[in-house]
């Protein structure tokens, strides 16, 4: 049978779809950005403009998911439906227009479901790990091994909310990344456990699109990208590349995700000022993240049931 799930998150909407029998199928696995979470840091609410846009993808990716003849779609929000005051009439919207019941998962959920997803996958380990999931308006942090979910902290810092915040000049001014870094350190005192470890591993939009500039991807590869190991000198040099570029020049990179030329170095940042904070010395990508979770605790729920 077919399942789907939908992670409708601050900057990006994906959609993946897997055949489960005793085992998981990825049949399909599609990402579009539509920034539903645009100025929400400033207005406390969802504009309509973004609402529309993420509605038309939704739209979309049901008719894909009837194609393949998907029995049932989970679809769940993150941070930017866990903030917007106004985020109950855009539930309603997609409840009655689009038949889709959508649960906003709480912090707890979201690092949950990114653990789940890792430790089916690249994780394979038994010593503890540190896993990130930048997001768009939150991030992350989880602390684990193979066997269990130790701990977690979500800090409301991601790619979108740090553009809108410090970045006003294309390409970014120094005195304006000075300031993010700042700012970052200011939230990471927050982090209330600290391991001194080799690799951390990494998910979501800003670490993918990281790997796939650094492949020179011309098409978007998961096989190319899902499992890539990076050093911080690899991630610092494509970094100081990037900050020189304006957003026109970088949209035009091969491995660029079309719509996160603006937020990606930003995103970078975050990343790289994670990783010094925790001594690792290498990055793990993982291409799937929460909605791969969210499918693996179907799949574990079904087979309970046969």
């Amino acid at each position: 049978m077919n399942y789907a799930s939908i992670d409708i998150g601050t900057n990006t909407v994906l959609l993946m779809i897997v055949d489960i029998t005793d085992r998981m199928k990825e049949i399909c696995d599609a990402a579009v950005i539509t920034r539903l979470g645009e100025g929400i840091h400033n207005t406390g609410v969802l504009s309509s403009e973004a609402i529309n846009r993420t509605l038309n993808v939704l739209v979309n990716y049901k008719a894909i998911a009837a194609r393949y003849e998907v029995k049932d779609i989970l679809c769940f929000g993150t941070a930017a439906l866990r903030e917007a005051k106004n985020r109950d009439a855009f539930l309603e919207i997609a409840r009655k227009k689009l038949s889709l019941d959508i649960k906003v998962l709480s912090e707890y959920e979201e690092a949950l479901y990114t653990y789940i997803s890792v430790c089916q996958n690249i994780s394979g380990k038994k010593e503890d790990a540190i896993i990130l999931d930048i997001g768009g308006g939150s991030t992350e942090i989880i602390y684990g091994n193979q066997e269990n979910f130790i701990d977690y902290i979500s800090i409301p810092v991601g790619s979108v909310k740090l553009t809108e915040m410090f970045i006003k000049n294309d390409p970014p001014e120094n005195n304006e990344i000075r300031l993010l870094r700042e700012y970052i350190a200011s939230i990471l005192i927050r982090i209330p456990f600290k391991k001194n470890i080799h690799s951390v591993v990494g998910t979501a939009g800003t670490i993918t699109t990281l790997g796939s500039i650094t492949k020179g991807l011309r098409e978007w590869s998961k096989k190319e990208i899902h499992g890539l190991r990076l050093t911080n000198k690899d991630i610092d040099e494509l970094l100081q590349y990037l900050l020189k570029k304006t957003t026109r020049e970088r949209s035009a990179l091969p491995g660029m995700e079309k719509g996160r030329e603006d937020i990606v170095t930003q995103g970078i940042i975050l990343l790289q000022d994670l990783m010094k904070y925790f001594g690792a010395e290498e990055l793990i990508i993982d291409a799937n993240g929460v909605r791969h979770g969210v499918l693996c605790e179907k799949m574990a729920l079904l087979n309970a049931q046969t």
